[in-house]
């Protein structure tokens, strides 16, 4: 919300608070208000005062010209008015052209709020009028919100009227630029359905404008960018009998957006996505003694056996685009779970009950914990990602069930997760209904988690065989625990052949790391800083430093139970942002050759950027300064 002005807006302007409303009929009478209560009460002067107490004299709001009152009176009448005395308000000052870009927008949201379009057919067609009639008449107010066209959109998908959305995605391509939280949203609702035929030729005609814009940050484009690569690559897959990744005609589609994808990743997802079954995985891939790098692919590779599995199955014929997004979601949780470390109570024999839990819980299976809080996540109150939320917990038994028939799982690891899922399906189905998801992802939702379709799964007879084998109890010790030495490959996140490496012992700190690697930059210790172990910057689950950070980073490296090859970010200045990855290339079992109480660089390549970039020109000046200041000090 925005603060309070020094000088107050007019009563026809948009009010200081943000809300989209004009100020007479927001916080004008607030803000006059709150002006008369703070003039002083001075006390009443002695009696033998000479001179008359003479009171203030209370400030006089400007009076309201015939006009100005005459409207608001129109305003309060539409808000006390029924449903539909305001559509006929509507239409009305429509039809007199006396419908502004705010009173449309302000009047149009009061009446779908009151309307309940999703649920109901009827609401959706006088919606629909209304918008129609908006952009005949009045087409410059039409365009100034996305809204409308966002909602003709959402009404279509809620009716299945498939046809109709190249026409109203190809207009919404032309605003892309200028609306990217809308179209964004539009752009998962038609990734969930699967409509990636008209949603990438959008795109696609939206490109230039969106990836010139110096109105969306760069991580917006990339994000773009990664989209239109993965539905030319769906759509090349669904509509080809023998795909391969390096087929002339999907190169050509990729090479035209500019940019270049990663061949391995381009590789991996055409071998796995067009297999006729999954590959031959052992739980084995996916231990404890899997070095980091191995481990993220496999999951990757894994996820793409499903997703081609999912698309196989004559029953749902679920689309790429949107087995897609529960991949996202899923592979951020399977990474956060082997980078947190948690610390639990202790339970019998001083063994901590959080790691007899996870001696049988398969490193593949979302915990609940992380599970909850990334559906918690997807509903901020700036920017809820409702189709994100539903694809993750619909799509996740079907997962789960592909993970027992494939013996990565045992089949009743699929129960106990299943049953700790269920009670987050109630709330997470409140809030996909009141963040604008469509009554097609509702009930698809409730279907997954109804006692039939669960019942289904667990009584699968290709699980029968399964059942009656033991649990394996999965290794939870790294191959690298009984390591005393440490090798880390330290890079600058945003210069290209920027890095050394450092060797630590495996009593060190996160500390002694945090001072190795600013000696090296030869940056001044003089701001916050944090580790945080899976990767993403401000991660409060996996964040080591000082202060409000769940975990300390005077943390001995060896007790972290890092993986090999496990990269981390290393974060310092919160203001200047100064992003290091970390990497831990090699371990030894014998201690450093070397007796040191730091840690030491062994190699170094490239030249780090200063630490305050805007200061270096004006060195010269700051040591002048210096000078100065010693000066002052002697004398």
């Amino acid at each position: 919300m925005s603060s309070k002005p020094e000088l107050k807006p007019g009563r026809n302007e948009p009010c200081w608070c943000g809300s989209g409303k004009k100020y007479k009929n927001c916080h004008l009478r607030q803000d006059e208000d709150e002006a008369r209560a703070s003039v002083p009460i001075l006390p009443t002067p002695p009696a033998k005062s000479i001179a008359p107490f003479t009171p203030p004299e209370l400030p006089k709001p400007r009076e309201p010209s015939p006009e100005e009152l005459a409207e608001e009176a129109e305003w309060d009448q539409f808000e006390n008015a029924d449903l539909d005395g305001k559509i006929a308000f509507f239409l009305e000052r429509l039809e007199n052209r006396r419908l502004d870009k705010e009173y449309a927008f302000e009047a149009y949201l009061q009446i779908r709020d009151e309307s309940s379009p999703r649920h109901d057919a009827t609401a959706r067609a006088r919606l629909t009028e209304l918008i129609e009639r908006l952009r005949r008449d009045m087409p410059e107010v039409y365009k100034d919100s996305a809204v409308y066209l966002e909602d003709l959109i959402t009404f279509a998908v809620t009716e299945e009227r498939w046809d109709a959305l190249p026409e109203w995605l190809a207009e919404f391509a032309e605003i892309a630029d200028k609306h990217p939280d809308e179209f964004s949203s539009v752009t998962k609702m038609m990734l969930y359905h699967g409509q990636t035929q008209p949603l990438l030729a959008a795109m696609q005609s939206a490109w230039h404008n969106v990836s010139t814009s110096k109105d969306i940050l760069e991580w917006g484009v990339n994000e773009y960018y990664g989209t239109m690569l993965e539905l030319a690559l769906y759509q090349y897959l669904e509509t080809t009998a023998t795909p391969r990744a390096d087929a002339p005609g999907l190169l050509e589609t990729i090479n035209a957006f500019g940019g270049k994808p990663n061949p391995e990743w381009l590789t991996t997802a055409v071998k796995h996505l067009s297999a006729p079954a999954p590959s031959s995985w052992r739980a084995e891939d996916f231990g404890a003694t899997v070095d980091a790098e191995t481990w993220e692919h496999n999951v990757h590779a894994l996820l793409f056996d499903w997703m081609a599995e999912e698309r196989r199955r004559a029953a749902m014929r679920v689309p790429f685009s949107k087995s897609d997004l529960f991949k996202e979601e899923l592979q951020g949780i399977l990474h956060q779970q082997i980078s947190e470390r948690e610390p639990a109570p202790k339970g019998k024999h001083g063994k901590s009950k959080r790691v007899i839990a996870s001696m049988v819980a398969s490193p593949l299976i979302p915990r609940r914990d992380h599970f909850e809080r990334t559906l918690v996540d997807k509903f901020d109150l700036f920017g809820s990602e409702p189709y994100e939320a539903g694809a993750l917990i619909e799509l996740l038994p079907s997962y789960l069930h592909f993970l027992a028939r494939l013996h990565l799982i045992h089949p009743t690891e699929m129960d106990d997760a299943l049953t700790s899922i269920k009670p987050l399906t109630g709330n997470t189905l409140k809030l996909l209904d009141s963040h604008g998801a469509d009554v097609h992802l509702l009930r698809a939702v409730e279907s997954a988690w109804s006692d039939a379709t669960l019942n289904s799964l667990r009584d699968d007879p290709a699980l029968v065989s399964a059942r009656a084998m033991p649990v394996v109890i999965p290794s939870t010790t790294p191959a690298i625990a009984e390591a005393q030495t440490y090798r880390f490959k330290v890079s600058y996140r945003h210069t290209d052949d920027v890095w050394f490496i450092v060797e630590t012992s495996s009593k060190h700190s996160l500390d002694d790391l945090h001072d190795a690697i600013i000696d090296v930059a030869d940056f001044d210790d003089d701001h916050l800083h944090a580790f945080f172990l899976s990767g993403r910057a401000w991660d409060k689950e996996t964040e080591y430093g000082h202060g409000e950070a769940r975990y300390s980073s005077a943390i001995s490296i060896g007790k972290l139970q890092l993986r090999m090859k496990q990269r981390f970010l290393y974060l310092f200045d919160f203001g200047d942002q100064h992003e290091f990855d970390v990497q831990l290339i090699e371990t030894r079992p014998e201690p450093p050759r070397e007796t040191r109480t730091r840690p030491r660089v062994l190699e170094q390549h490239g030249k780090l950027p200063p630490q305050y970039p805007d200061w270096d020109d004006e060195s010269e000046d700051e040591d002048d300064w210096e000078e100065e200041d010693d000066e002052a000090s002697a004398h």
